[in-house]
């Protein structure tokens, strides 16, 4: 895990892709909402817009990454 998280701050586009990949399912958790349709019923939906920025916040964590080799 930690090559990958080096080889994601150096900007290998693959190994970024497998950490977006990595925590896909846990950031979809996160970004349910309630939805409630014209009759009343609830559904449980992911809010593409939130997950967007989520994975947008995480991209740029990414990149701002330090990693301290001593």
């Amino acid at each position: 895990m930690i090559f990958l998280i080096s080889s994601a701050v150096d900007g290998n586009e693959n190994a970024i892709e497998k950490l977006l990949l990595f925590y896909e399912a846990y950031i979809s958790k996160c970004c349910l909402r309630p939805f409630y349709d014209e009759y009343g019923n609830v559904y449980i939906v992911v809010d593409m817009e939130l997950k967007g920025r989520i994975r947008e916040a995480l991209l740029k964590m990414i990149c701002e990454f330090e990693i301290d080799e001593h």
